[in-house]
């Protein structure tokens, strides 16, 4: 029983495969007419921009990670102090 729903729902898929193929490719058309699709200067410009960031990123990480430590060990400490 289970193949034969296998084999009907591939057959109605396949049958349905040049609609949504159409629609697809309507959608992608549409967005890219109206976004345009990027230049080189463009993605360079991001390219630049994404390693201006890397730095001070990284170092908001570094320091979250240090405050993060700081805290674990400020709540250890409280809980030490609070258990009789």
């Amino acid at each position: 029983m289970g193949s034969l729903r296998d084999f009907v729902g591939s057959y109605a898929s396949d049958l349905m495969l040049p609609l949504f193929q159409n629609t697809l490719e309507d959608v992608v058309y549409e967005v890219l007419n109206e976004r345009e699709i990027p230049n080189r200067t463009q993605f360079a410009e991001v390219r630049d921009v994404v390693n201006n960031l890397r730095g001070p990123v990284s170092s908001a990480t570094s320091t979250l990670k240090k405050l993060e430590k700081r805290i674990t060990d400020l709540e250890r400490r409280v809980d030490e102090l609070q258990s009789p």
